[in-house]
């Protein structure tokens, strides 16, 4: 099986979303990047609940990079406290290919 990264996390604003994805594509840590339409996030923050509207983004990038994509979002990300997850996952042998061709 071929496999890629897909690491997820959330910000407030479109603008936010795009300074991310320009800085990720810049530094070549991930080959695709997907903003979502904003959805609205609820969650306790600081013993009070919180609603935000949210833009997603779903960045792909290889196994060996997906590191490095995390150090970089702790280091960027708007918030104190962002979410980041991510999974692995099994791709066509072409798309695995051409992710890790465009990752650094």
């Amino acid at each position: 099986m071929y496999k890629i990264c897909v690491v997820y996390t959330s910000v407030s604003s479109l603008f936010e979303a795009k300074t991310l994805v320009d800085g990720l594509m810049q530094q070549r840590l991930c080959a695709c990047v997907q903003i979502t339409a904003a959805g609205l996030s609820t969650y306790r923050w600081q013993g009070e609940l919180e609603q935000t509207n949210e833009y997603y983004l779903s960045i792909k990038t290889n196994q060996a990079c997906q590191n490095k994509v995390v150090v970089w979002l702790q280091q960027q990300h708007p918030y104190d406290l962002p979410e980041i997850t991510w999974l692995t996952q099994d791709s066509t042998e072409q798309y695995a290919e051409w992710v890790n061709a465009e990752v650094l």
